[in-house]
């Protein structure tokens, strides 16, 4: 995306330049154009043959429910103070 308004802003120099100050501008400012606008071809090429869209296939991974993390288990009953007592001392 960035690489289109390069070569856009490179060609309007170069317009520019070989119009009204020709020499340098145009020697320049064209080669850079079209060196962008091959890389630019490349690039899309490569991203196609390799299957990259530029967009997510899947939704984004999210975390497994932790300890830590607050969310219960559907069907999970969360423990209350005393039951958390009376584990403890059933266990020792």
């Amino acid at each position: 995306m960035y690489l289109g308004i390069v070569l856009v802003v490179l060609a309007i120099l170069a317009a520019i330049g070989g119009i009204f100050g020709g020499g340098v501008f145009t020697i320049v400012l064209v080669p850079l154009a079209v060196i962008g606008a091959v890389g630019a071809v490349a690039a899309i090429v490569t991203a196609r043959a390799a299957g990259i869209t530029g967009t997510l296939s899947e939704p984004p991974h999210q975390p497994a429910a932790g300890p830590d993390s607050g969310e219960q288990t559907p069907g999970e009953k969360s423990a209350t103070p005393d039951e958390y007592v009376e584990a403890l001392q059933r266990s020792q």
